[in-house]
Parts: structure tokens; sequence; C-alpha cells
């Protein structure tokens, strides 16, 4: 037997460095008296050394919150655009500014609750990157479930770059699959398999789901070229510190459009105390939430003599923001589902997710959808790259419900209808399956 000198303990790690918090980016809307404030971010040291918050992410956020309205940017009480920097590393300086949408429109709606809002059919031209996802088209995997699926394919966290304590996270996230079939997801992302699939979900560390980026404290962004971090909340000082605009994996699998919602989500739920003003203006025009999605965790809404209706399918009306059931202070932990059993468990975290995959999802809507973005084509609308790594051509909706209705009516000669994956531990019996 022989000794080994171990050495001296390793020293104690010193203390999380955290990023200054004092400065930050407000911008108001220009069209009231008031100027009531639109957007509020931190601006986080850049890795460059320079205070700010890059110029794309305050746009892709006021277009987000102007009803995907395109706008220009200027100096609070100045009347010159902020031309939009070649650069795309360029950040925006700490100040206060106003957003002003294209066409002169003043008074423009706002959108003040991820419910209200719709996606838009494509992504903006600087999201069409290979590194925000879909360059490639999801492979079916071996895995009983997609949550275990997911931590295979991914194999590390996709911010940190850990290999343990992993779970699935979803980026449209699982309490919004009545907003998910609503404005039709499967058809814009050619994802039969609906919100609960691995196109629309990725690896992350346990501990940054539930209590950060299901807080919206942190989102998934294109900048200078790589998909970033951003941090959009003081929160977390000493995450920030190490992961502000810094690189993640998005796997190939993911449709950017989902980084893309998962963006939108993360800006409402971060901007709550900010949008719940604009219910108290009686002025302002707000866009209206569907009547028939479930309760939104947003807000508490409040009478307003104003409101910008989107269309509602099947006679559905505005909103009443008058519904008692919805007066109510929002509850800062992470919404819960409750399975069939009756136990808990967190909105986006996989440690209740261990069921099969769902294996047809595809609803009229999404059919309605998909035929409204292939009329793009066929009009002439080019190709992005995101889309043809989907498979996505001119006529392809014409295929996606030829393939629908036949499943309808063929339910016995599709083994979509009643297949199942079988659990890791059963027979590898096919006959039997």
């Amino acid at each position: 037997m022989s000794f080994l000198a171990g050495g001296l303990p390793k020293p104690e790690k010193p203390a999380s460095d955290v990023l200054d918090t004092r400065q930050d980016v407000s911008v108001y809307h220009p069209g009231y008296n008031s100027r009531p404030l639109l957007l509020f971010l931190v601006a986080f040291l850049a890795p460059s050394g320079s205070c700010g918050v890059p110029f794309s992410v305050v746009l892709d956020a006021c277009r987000i919150l102007a009803n995907n309205k395109d706008g220009t940017l200027r100096v609070m009480d100045d009347d010159i655009d902020l031309t939009t920097p070649d650069d795309e590393k360029t950040l925006l300086s700490p100040g206060s500014y106003t957003y002003h949408v294209n066409g002169g429109e003043t008074t423009y709606a706002v959108c003040t609750s991820f419910r209200a809002w719709t996606p838009p059919k494509v992504v903006h031209s600087h999201w069409d990157l290979d590194v925000m996802g879909a360059t490639a088209a999801y492979q079916a995997s071996s895995a009983s479930t997609y949550s275990t699926a997911v931590k295979w394919d991914d194999g590390r966290c996709a911010v940190t770059g850990d290999c343990s304590r992993l779970q699935s996270s979803h980026l449209v996230p699982e309490t919004e699959e009545a907003w998910w079939t609503l404005r039709g997801m499967s058809g814009l992302t050619r994802n039969p398999k609906g919100i609960n699939s691995p196109p629309n979900c990725l690896a992350t560390r346990a501990d940054l789901n539930g209590q950060g980026m299901d807080q919206g404290h942190f989102v998934f962004a294109p900048y200078a070229g790589k998909a970033v971090c951003v941090c959009l909340t003081d929160e977390m000082p000493d995450f920030a510190a190490d992961y502000h605009l810094r690189a993640v994996n998005i796997p190939a699998r993911i449709h950017p459009l989902n980084v893309y919602v998962r963006f939108a989500w993360g800006l409402f739920r971060a901007s709550l105390h900010v949008l719940g003003e604009f219910a108290k203006l009686p002025d302002v025009v707000i866009v209206a939430e569907p009547t028939f999605l479930p309760a939104s965790d947003g807000p508490p809404a409040t009478k307003r003599p104003r409101t910008e209706a989107e269309p509602m399918p099947h006679g559905e009306q505005e909103r009443n923001p008058d519904r008692g059931d919805e007066n109510q202070e929002h509850d800062d932990e992470a919404p819960m589902l409750t399975d069939d059993d009756g136990s808990h468990r967190e909105s986006s975290s996989d440690a209740a997710l261990e069921r099969p995959f769902k294996l047809y999802t595809l609803t009229d809507r999404d059919l309605e959808v998909a035929e409204g973005l292939d009329a793009d084509l066929v009009d002439g609308r080019p190709l992005m790259r995101y889309e043809e790594a989907a498979g996505i051509y001119p006529g392809f909706s014409k295929t996606m419900r030829l393939a629908h209705e036949y499943r309808q009516l063929h339910p016995e000669v599709s083994a979509v209808r009643s297949a199942r994956v079988a659990s890791l531990w059963e027979e590898d019996d096919e006959q039997r399956l």
C-alpha cells in the first residue's frame, strides 16, 4: 500500500461578480401628452466595456410592444430619427427615447400582454441566422418522452454549457398551449407535434428555468451574428455578469420563431408593471386579448374606453376589461400546472413531463395559418433560410391539408392516430406494441 499527498484544499471560491445596474434605457410612447413609459431595460456593461443595450434588441422589443409595427427611435424631445446602425454590435446608450412607427401614426396601439400579441408569419431578417436554429429537420429520437429526448440530444445547458442538473425547458411555455393553438403555431413552424415537442424545447440547467427564464429575467436574441443570452432585468446580477451577451447554443432542431416568441413572452413578463400602467390611461389604444383564452398572468385589467380589437374566430367578441376574475394581483411565483393525479409541477420544467410524444396535433387553424404563409410564397416572397431547412416550399400547405384530410378519413391505415412510444422498460417487441 502506498500513500499519496493530496495537497491543500482548494481556496474558498470568491464572491460572484455583479454588474452595475444603475443605468437604463427608457423608451416612451410619443402619441400622448403624458408620454407613458413603453419599455424599460437595464443597461448592463457589455463585453466591449461600454454600457448600453444592443440597438437591435431595443428595436425588436419596441416592435413587439407596438403590435408588430416597424419604427424608429428618437432621443427624447428630438425630431430626428436615429439611423439603424450597420454595425450589429452597436449599443444604445443609457437615456430616454421615444419610439415612432413608420407611416407617421402617433397614437399607435400598444400590446400590453402576451395573450393579445400575434406572432409574425416570418421572423425579422436579422433573426434568419443559422445560429438561431432550424438548420436541420428534427429527427425522431428513440427516447420515450420528449423531455428525455431533449436532454439526450443536447447533452449540455444551452446557456452555461454544464452537463449536470439538466432539464427540458420550453421556449413557448406549456401554459400557453391555448395561445399556441389560437395563433396556429404548429402551422407556422410546420411542427405537427405541437408545443410539447423537441423543436420547442432545449436543455437548460434546472435552476435557470423556473426562477430565471420563466420570470422573464433573460431571453435569447441575435447579436453580432451570434445567438446570445440577453438579461432584461436586474434580478440576477451575478448571472448577468457571467452570461449577459454571451453566446448560447440553440440546437438545430429549434425553430427561430419559437425563440422569437420566447423573446416576446419574456419581454411581456419582465414588463408587467410598466405595461400595467397603460390600462390606467383613458385615451391609450390597447390591443384586446381574446376572451376565450385561459386567464392571463399579466397585469390586472382596468376599464378603458378604447381598444384595438383583433379578428376573433367563430364570432368571438372583444375582451371585457371588467371581468372580475382578472382583477387580481400578479403572483410572482412561476405558474403551476396540475397533473391528472393532482400533483403540481412548474410550468416549463420537466419534473412531471414523462409522458409520450403527442403524435398528431394539427388543427384546422394550423392549416389556415400555413395556407396564409403559403400564399405569401406563391406571390413571390423569397424563402428564409430556416424555412428551407424545415422543408417549406410554394404549395406545401396543400400537401399538409391532403395528409390531414386523408388521416381523418382513413385512420385505420395510419399509425399516427393510434401509435404510442414505448417506455424505457418495455420489452423490445414491435409486434406486441
